[in-house]
């Protein structure tokens, strides 16, 4: 079929630019091509961690500006100067979507990226040129690992303007670097309940009133400022996304004022975008995960957050991991309920599910989500139905939903899980989480869910989630 051969390329060569063409020099990228790109300075070391990695985007974009476009678009498709690094390059593109260079597909240099998107649908070519034109910033997407064959491991590109016409990236995966740096979190300091966080970001909120913009910024970057307390750190950014403040353990990101809209956590969860939508609207709880190491092992540990406004220009957030499982933080998973499927398997359930319908109508569609025994339940891997007005309209399990409306309902927190999952369907992700009730399994207690959530057409949306904690390796 013509359109999945087209789709199918475009994913392949949109993973290969935002991964940071991290691959060996194609053979006609000879340093020296011209006495220009000869003159640049070369960088050897490749990018290990995101701070790596804003430092060599950011060294980029600097040389392009003192040696001018013709010479820096040069010596980026030649793969030499301060345009590689190790196996790590640089690619060039315009506010339009064209690839204006790339050392390792060069056969593709003039052709429109805008489009591209990723292992998930996440529009990567778009949020790559949006990000940019905040200055310096990170985006989040999702690739073929480069070490597990087809299947997708997250990754992470820093992008850059260089002079408002064109813009510089480069990126790894979660095999090559560090991915997530925003979430390093101090697991041994003294633990927090949300008393606690919601206390401690008041008291951020009324510091920053109190003693203004300039003053507050300083003192939250400090960290002996008094606003790091244990796991407890505030991160302050614009509406933008932009960081002005960051945790002490990832001073990068607001030393160089990196934007983060397009910033996910481990799961996909639009973190910054989501916080920054809860603080338009007065504030509020919104669920993360932040990934630790456990006993070898990489556990993405469920992390409860709230953001609050400080007035129309910015606005703060802080997080805790959930108490409930304090425990995992600690190096403990007796008694975890573990994740049984994945993402990517919640992904491919809820995408047949959405085209099942599309091909065989409403109707028809329904009936097979609300069939226990149905195509798209899978152990406690299944999807549900809702209409835009947030009315459940099909449910394998949970019965006694169907016909209710949950759109303003709100969980133990106060947050509403149906709006946050419709936020990240029109943010571009798709990906939430939530806590809930296993209904496949009758089960009462609440559990951390990574939802996903795609829609139909526009009068109604399948979602489904993905149970308990993930623990790789």
């Amino acid at each position: 079929m013509p359109h999945r051969t087209v789709l199918c390329v475009a994913l392949i060569a949109v993973m290969a630019l935002v991964a940071g063409c991290v691959q060996s020099p194609p053979a006609n990228a000879t340093p020296g091509t011209t006495p220009a790109v000869t003159a640049l300075a070369t960088q050897s070391a490749a990018p290990a961690t995101s701070a790596d990695l804003i430092t060599f985007v950011h060294r980029a974009a600097s040389s392009a500006r003192d040696h001018g476009r013709e010479t820096a678009l040069a010596a980026v498709t030649a793969g030499n100067g301060p345009f590689v690094a190790g196996d790590v390059y640089i690619f060039a593109v315009d506010y339009n979507g064209t690839l204006l260079a790339d050392s390792a597909e060069p056969e593709r240099i003039g052709t429109n990226i805008s489009t591209l998107a990723d292992a998930f649908g996440v529009p990567v070519g778009k949020r790559l040129g949006e990000t940019a034109r905040f200055g310096i910033g990170l985006v989040s997407y999702d690739r073929p690992g480069a070490e597990n064959g087809s299947a997708a491991e997250p990754a992470l590109a820093v992008v850059e303007d260089v002079d408002g016409a064109y813009y510089v990236a480069a990126g790894f995966s979660a095999s090559g670097g560090d991915v997530f740096p925003s979430l390093v979190m101090n697991t041994t300091g003294p633990k927090s309940d949300l008393v606690d966080l919601v206390d401690f970001v008041k008291g951020a909120v009324a510091y920053a009133r109190e003693n203004g913009k300039e003053k507050a910024v300083a003192t939250f970057n400090d960290p002996q400022g008094g606003f790091a307390r244990g796991e407890l750190a505030v991160m302050a950014l614009d509406y933008n996304g932009t960081a002005l403040a960051s945790p002490p353990y990832a001073p990068e990101v607001a030393a160089n004022r990196v934007n983060l809209l397009n910033y996910n956590d481990p799961d996909g969860v639009g973190t910054i975008r989501g916080m920054r939508d809860l603080a338009r609207s007065g504030g509020g709880f919104l669920y993360t995960v932040a990934k630790v190491t456990v006993n070898g092992s990489d556990v993405l540990v469920p992390k409860i957050n709230y953001a609050e406004p400080i007035d129309d220009t910015w606005w703060l957030f802080a997080g805790v991991v959930d108490p409930a499982y304090a425990q995992v933080a600690a190096g403990n998973l007796t008694g975890i309920s573990r994740r049984q499927h994945s993402r990517a398997e919640l992904h491919a359930l809820v995408s047949r599910a959405v085209d099942d319908a599309r091909t065989n109508g409403t109707a028809r569609a329904l009936a097979a989500i609300d069939d226990p025994a149905g195509p798209f339940v899978d152990g406690d891997l299944f999807v549900w139905a809702e209409g835009t007005n947030g009315t459940v309209l099909a449910d394998p399990f949970w019965k006694e939903g169907i016909g209710q409306n949950y759109l303003d309902v709100t969980d133990e927190n106060g947050v509403k899980t149906t709006r946050v999952g419709m936020d990240a369907m029109r943010n571009g992700t798709g990906f939430s989480h939530a806590l809930f009730q296993e209904t496949a399994s009758n089960g009462t207690a609440l559990v951390p869910k990574l939802v996903y959530m795609k829609a139909v057409d526009d009068a109604w949306w399948i979602g489904g989630g993905v149970y308990g904690v993930a623990v790789t390796g």
